[in-house]
Order: C-alpha cells, then sequence, then structure tokens
C-alpha cells in the first residue's frame, strides 16, 4: 500500500495498492561537491574573564531528504553558527588548587525552504554541548562531565568520565555513556524505494531517528587502560 496523496497515486485516503513485484526504484549512490563559504573569529572577553569563538557558514544547494519530492530530495541553503565559550573558574569547596574548566558550544543550524516532509528535523536546529572538567593530585586525577542535548529532535547524552594517570605511559580511564532520543513521523515519500504492505493507524507515514535518536538504546560502560611507548 503506497501513500494516500494524490501525487502518489491515492484518493487521500487510500494509497494505490501495488505488489512487491510491480514495484521498485533505481538509486544512484554519489559524493555530493558542496560550495561552503564561512568565517571565523576569537577573542578574550575581559569583564567575565571568558574566552569566545565564533564561526559561520553557509553551504549553497545542498540535497535535503525530501519526501514530497519526486527525487526524494530538495536542494536548499543552509546556515550554519557555532558560538563557543570556555572559562576556567575556582570553586574552592571542590577543588582548592586547581580550576574547573567550564566549556560550551552552542550550534544552530537554518535551513532555508524547509518542508514538513523533510526528513531532518528544521527549519532551525540547535545542538549544545556543556563540559566541565578538573584536576586532583597534581593532575593525575582528572574527572570530566559532558552533556549533549539536541533540541530539534530531543535526543540527548550524558557522558561522565575519570582518568587516572600512574605514570607518564600509563594511564586508566572509566566511564558511562546515557543516550536518550525518539522517533519522529514523516509523511511516507511520493515513490518508496521499496514497497511494504502498509496499514493501521500510520500506514502513510515513516519515522525517522534524528540527532542522537538513532543510539538511544546504546547506553555504554567502559574502562579503558592506555600505554604508550
Amino acid at each position: 500500500m503506497q501513500r494516500s496523496s494524490i501525487d502518489a497515486g491515492g484518493n487521500g485516503r487510500f494509497g494505490r495498492r501495488d505488489f512487491v513485484w510491480h514495484g521498485g526504484q533505481d538509486l544512484v549512490l554519489r559524493y555530493q561537491k558542496v560550495n561552503v563559504l564561512g568565517f571565523s573569529m576569537d577573542f578574550a572577553e575581559d569583564a567575565t574573564k571568558s574566552n569566545w569563538g565564533i564561526e559561520f557558514t553557509w553551504e549553497n544547494d545542498v540535497f535535503e531528504g525530501d519526501n514530497d519530492a519526486e527525487l526524494g530530495y530538495t536542494p536548499v541553503d543552509r546556515y550554519n553558527l557555532t558560538v563557543s565559550v570556555d572559562r576556567p573558574t575556582f570553586v574552592n569547596f571542590l577543588n582548592a588548587n586547581r580550576t574547573f574548566f567550564f566549556n560550551s558550544q552552542w550550534f544552530f543550524q537554518y535551513i532555508s525552504g524547509y518542508g514538513h516532509s523533510f526528513t531532518n528535523d528544521g527549519p532551525l536546529n540547535v545542538l549544545a554541548v556543556v563540559s566541565i572538567e578538573t584536576g586532583y593530585f597534581d593532575d593525575r586525577l582528572t574527572p570530566n562531565l559532558t552533556v549533549v542535548y539536541d533540541f530539534g529532535s530531543g535526543s540527548g547524552a550524558v557522558l561522565p568520565q575519570v582518568t587516572y594517570l600512574f605514570n607518564a605511559e600509563f594511564s586508566a580511564t572509566f566511564g558511562l555513556a546515557f543516550f536518550a532520543g525518539r522517533e519522529e513521523a514523516r509523511p511516507m515519500p511520493i515513490h518508496p524505494t521499496a514497497l511494504t504492505d502498509r496499514v493501521g493507524r500510520h500506514a502513510s507515514e515513516d519515522f525517522v531517528e534524528n540527532g542522537l535518536s538513532a543510539i538511544r538504546d546504546r547506553d555504554e560502560i567502559f574502562l579503558r587502560l592506555r600505554y604508550t611507548f
């Protein structure tokens, strides 16, 4: 059962009925050339004693997956802005001898010409990363906490880890990785790559896993030993 829209041969309620051996699509795999124009700058801000980095790029006529398009994609312009700020800060009751290094990065993306049938989120996407690190025992013990959140897909990760340096050659790192995310419904393609027998409530919809949603069931506990020579 294909999509129920008129563009796909349906009547608005029911889709065109095809058997698997009736349908099929030609697939073309190619590397897309992308023209990118951008600039970046870094500066220190004295009032807050923080360091800032800003990068902006414009990507012209890049292909985004579009289930309403005959070819399955639509050329769009993408505008990307990255803002990074970091500041070493003393938190005396937690560590009187070393600063805590706070870093935050924000990734903004705007997709010009975004439609509801695009497989990616949009038109404005925001991804935030916050990381905190400090050192104990002359920096032999270095705990780190990183939090990631993607606003468009509602997905994220919490990544705590601690590294102990036994000597200049041997170190051990213990860490955890917790991921979260969700599926998002999109109208099924006008011309799906493969035909399947679709029934039920979401017969004319496909589901995507954007951001970190694709690895939401890949939580990890790890111990890494490193010896350099």
